[in-house]
C-alpha cells in the first residue's frame, strides 16, 4: 500500500514500521519484505478480527501521507472485495471506512461499524 502511489515518504515508513512491530515483525524483516513486496499477493484470512484490522491498517497506510492516489483506493477495494466484507460495492464500503476512521474510529470501532 505504501508505495500503491510511486511514493514511499517517511511518514508512510514509519506508519507501516508501527504496523510490523504490532505484530512482532523487526525493522531489518521489514527490509526483506520490502525487497519483495511487490511480489506478495495478499493473504486470504479467515479471521474476521484479522480482516478488519488489516482494512484499518491499510486505509491508514492510505491516509498516512495526506495524499489519497486511485491506486491506493483500489488496493483497498480489491482488498475489502477479496475478503467479502465490501457486500458488493468495494467503492462505497471504502469511502465509508476512510470517513470513519477520518471521524476517529479505531480498529474495534470499525470492526463493530462493518461487520
Amino acid at each position: 500500500m505504501a508505495k500503491a502511489d510511486g511514493y514511499y515518504d517517511q511518514v508512510e515508513k514509519d506508519y507501516l514500521l508501527k504496523i510490523a512491530k504490532s505484530y512482532n515483525i523487526s525493522a531489518k524483516n521489514m527490509d526483506e519484505i520490502e525487497k519483495f513486496s511487490g511480489q506478495i499477493a495478499m493473504a486470504q484470512s479467515g479471521n474476521a478480527d484479522m480482516i478488519y484490522r488489516q482494512l484499518y491498517e491499510l486505509v491508514g497506510m492510505m491516509l498516512a501521507d495526506g495524499i489519497v492516489h486511485n491506486n491506493e483506493i483500489e488496493l483497498c477495494v480489491r482488498f475489502a472485495e477479496e475478503m467479502g466484507v465490501a457486500q458488493g460495492n468495494g467503492s462505497l464500503f471504502i469511502g465509508k471506512l476512510v470517513k470513519a476512521i477520518e471521524q476517529g474510529a479505531n480498529e474495534a470501532d470499525v470492526k463493530k461499524i462493518f461487520a
